[in-house]
């Protein structure tokens, strides 16, 4: 059968130079690992100084493709069904997931009628990967003679197997149907949601020997699914690669460079690295980025406000009870009816922190998905209150700041007048009087709240009882100045949720001006 589309005339010239001698891998008793890795080593490098010659391993794929590709059962079948390589950027990864592609989907373990597929980011980012797998095609001669381009779907058919190629992207919603034999998902650190390649891994149930490959830089936060994968306990059917820096290291600790990529000096451009690690040592915010990328450690590109190690050296336990008649000041961050709302006490003498949070229960399945966190679980274990319904309920808010008002000594609770009213005409018809203080959300508040949260945080007189909502949120937390050097958290471009934190630095910005206490009564706010 000929090939068709609008490669197909390519494809005629460089099939006319096939050979019908045997392949590399066509040794009988040959191992699965020594088949792929002597495919591997056909493959022409495409492009470059060493343009023409063929692929040459590094010692790290090496390993990768061993560790894939050799433990085997009784009767020599693979063991290993997914996996994870975290390395830093420019180490060769689009090479590797393309020649791993094509090995399966015409090479030594192709499978016949096998559905290959290749996820990304983007449609650009996917294009790069199509690209490389067609460019081995175009100039290895028996690929070229057996399948059939078509450039517009970014697919690629095998008439041998009857095997298909397809490049996808992570915002794809049509692979719930997807059988994958195999398939590779390229820097899933970026993905927003884990729809697809959750698609991707289900759908192998479908086959008896599939396999996943993902390699990507490591995430900003541990709750990534990414995160996770690379976390998780070892297992026979998943093998995990990470090459990343000491998470302590400096920039320009060569050792640290060559620890997350490994790479460097072969096709990584060393004297260009230096140049980059060089910049990232002389402006701080380049830093971030430098040491997510470069250097393969968890931490978010942009700078946080709340460094993770920060945070957890205020993690020690202590007794909720031993605040009772405590005094205590308090940050609300009310949501809209469907969000996540947020209640802080900051106990000063004691450097203790409490956050209430609460969420409409009908909502929690979807927040679990759209936010990638495990609500569900947290609600599970008391760090999340829900609220009947698919609205957050006022009645729990006001509930909880009666019960405050009768176990502490709160000399004042800071509130932004955004979707108070009710709120506020509940207390009133309650009968709760609590001190609310307006907090108006702009840098002249904040600036003074987020220095007094930050220096309380530092000096470790933070205690938050190792809440795991409040550590997700802290590491998402951005905040933004103004000219003058002011700065404020900023919802818009924090990573995530951070609803908690910002009731925590606000209730620490009441108690650093604490003015006093000012009862709330009445239908409406009135300051007495």
């Amino acid at each position: 059968m000929g090939a068709r589309g609008p490669g197909a005339g390519r494809l005629k010239a460089v099939a006319a130079r096939a050979v019908s001698a045997a392949l590399p891998w066509e040794q009988e008793n040959m191992p699965p690992a020594e088949k792929v890795l002597a495919f591997l080593r056909t493959l022409p490098i495409v492009s470059g100084l060493k343009a023409g010659e063929k692929m040459e391993l590094l010692a790290f794929q090496e390993q990768f493709v061993r560790g894939i590709y050799e433990p085997c059962d009784d009767q020599g079948k693979r063991l290993v069904r997914l996996a994870a390589l975290s390395v830093a950027r420019g180490n060769g990864k689009s090479g590797l997931l393309a020649g791993l592609s094509l090995a399966h989907l015409m090479g030594p373990m192709l499978e016949p009628y096998g559905e290959c597929y290749a996820a990304a980011l983007d449609r650009e980012q996917a294009a790069v990967l199509y690209r490389m797998v067609c460019a081995y095609i175009y100039e290895t001669p028996w690929m070229a003679a057996r399948v059939n381009i078509r450039d517009q779907f970014k697919e690629i058919t095998d008439h041998e197997s009857g095997s298909i190629w397809r490049a996808l992207t992570s915002d794809a919603r049509k692979a719930h149907g997807l059988a994958p034999s195999f398939w590779v998902a390229d820097e899933v650190a970026q993905w927003r949601s884990r729809e697809l390649w959750d698609n991707l891994r289900t759908g192998m149930a479908k086959r008896k020997h599939a396999l996943g490959v993902t390699i990507s830089t490591q995430a900003a936060d541990d709750l990534h699914f990414w995160s996770e994968m690379l976390d998780a306990e070892p297992a026979p059917s998943v093998y995990v690669q990470l090459h990343a820096a000491p998470d302590d290291c400096a920039l320009d600790d060569r050792e640290a460079w060559a620890a997350a990529n490994p790479a460097l000096g072969a096709f990584l451009n060393e004297d260009e690295f230096a140049d980059a690690a060089a910049m990232a040592m002389r402006s701080p915010s380049f830093a971030p980025a430098f040491r997510l990328l470069n250097l393969n450690q968890r931490i978010a590109a942009e700078g946080r406000f709340i460094e993770q190690a920060d945070w957890d050296a205020n993690g020690d336990p202590f007794d909720v009870a031993e605040l009772e008649g405590k005094r205590c000041y308090g940050g609300l961050d009310l949501s809209s009816t469907r969000d996540l709302t947020a209640l802080a006490l900051w106990f000063p003498d004691e450097g203790k922190l409490l956050v209430w949070h609460w969420v409409p229960a009908d909502t929690i399945g979807e927040r679990v998905e759209r936010d990638r966190v495990p609500y569900d679980r947290w609600a599970d274990e008391g760090w999340i209150e829900r609220t009947v319904g698919r609205a957050t309920d006022r009645t729990a808010i006001a509930r909880q700041l009666a019960e405050i008002r009768q176990a502490y000594d709160v000399q004042g609770i800071a509130f932004d007048r955004w979707r108070f009213e009710d709120l506020g005409k509940l207390l009133s018809d309650e009968g709760i009087d609590l001190p609310m203080v307006e907090f108006v959300p702009g840098f002249k508040s904040y600036a003074p709240a987020v220095d007094a949260f930050e220096r309380a945080l530092l000096d470790r007189r933070m205690q938050h009882n190792g809440n795991p909502l409040l550590r997700w949120q802290a590491g998402n937390v951005i905040v933004e100045p103004d000219p003058a050097g002011n700065r404020k958290p900023t919802k818009a471009k924090s990573l995530d949720r951070i609803d908690g934190i910002v009731s925590a630095i606000m209730a620490c910005g009441l108690a650093e001006r604490d003015e006093g206490p000012q009862t709330y009564k009445g239908s409406g706010p009135m300051w007495l």
